[in-house]
C-alpha cells in the first residue's frame, strides 16, 4: 500500500506553554508536518476525537495532574490508535521499559535534539502506517470465519444469505 505523505500528517503534542513547546516548535514548525498543541488530558481528548492524528508526543506530567499513561488509554481505545512518545528530562531506561511495555512507541529526552524528535516521530508514523496496512491486509471478509478441526484441517465457513 502505498504511504500518505508526511505533509498531511499530524502531530499532537501535549505540552504546556514553555520551553519544550517553543523548541518542538523550532523543530517541526518548518518540517512537512502539521503540529497541534493541548497541554490537559481534555484537551487532547477532544483534538484525538477531532482529528486524525498521526503521532501523539507527550510530556510525562501534563500540566492537569494527569500523566502519559491516561493519553496512552485514550489512545488503546482508538480503532487505530496513533503511536505515543513521551519526553522527559529524566528520560532513562526505567522510563523507557515501562512506555514500551504498556503500548507507547518511544521515549524522547528534553531539552530536544532536532534530528531525534524528527527520526523518532517519523519511525512511529512509518510504524503505524505498516501496522495499520498488515492490519488491513488480514481483516476477513465479513461473515466468514477459519475453523481448524480436531484433524488440523482448516476449512473457512460462511455465514449468511445464500
Amino acid at each position: 500500500m502505498e504511504q500518505e505523505p508526511i505533509a498531511n500528517q499530524v502531530i499532537l503534542a501535549v505540552f504546556p506553554p514553555g520551553e519544550d513547546r517553543t523548541s518542538l516548535e523550532d523543530i517541526l514548525g518548518n518540517s512537512n508536518w502539521q503540529l497541534r498543541f493541548t497541554h490537559t488530558l481534555a484537551e487532547t481528548q477532544a483534538a484525538l476525537g477531532a482529528d486524525r492524528i498521526a503521532v501523539v508526543l507527550s510530556e510525562r506530567r501534563l500540566s492537569d495532574g494527569r500523566c502519559w499513561k491516561d493519553v496512552l488509554d485514550d489512545l488503546q481505545d482508538m480503532p487505530h490508535p496513533a503511536p505515543l512518545i513521551v519526553a522527559d528530562r529524566l528520560a532513562d531506561d526505567a522510563l523507557w521499559a515501562e512506555v514500551l511495555n504498556l503500548g507507547g512507541y518511544d521515549v524522547l529526552a528534553t531539552p530536544f535534539h532536532a534530528k531525534e524528535v524528527l527520526h523518532a516521530v517519523t519511525a512511529a508514523w512509518r510504524y503505524s502506517v505498516a501496522h495499520r496496512d498488515r492490519a488491513a491486509r488480514h481483516r476477513r471478509p465479513s461473515g466468514s470465519a477459519r475453523i481448524e478441526t480436531s484433524s488440523g484441517e482448516k476449512t473457512r465457513a460462511t455465514f449468511g444469505a445464500g
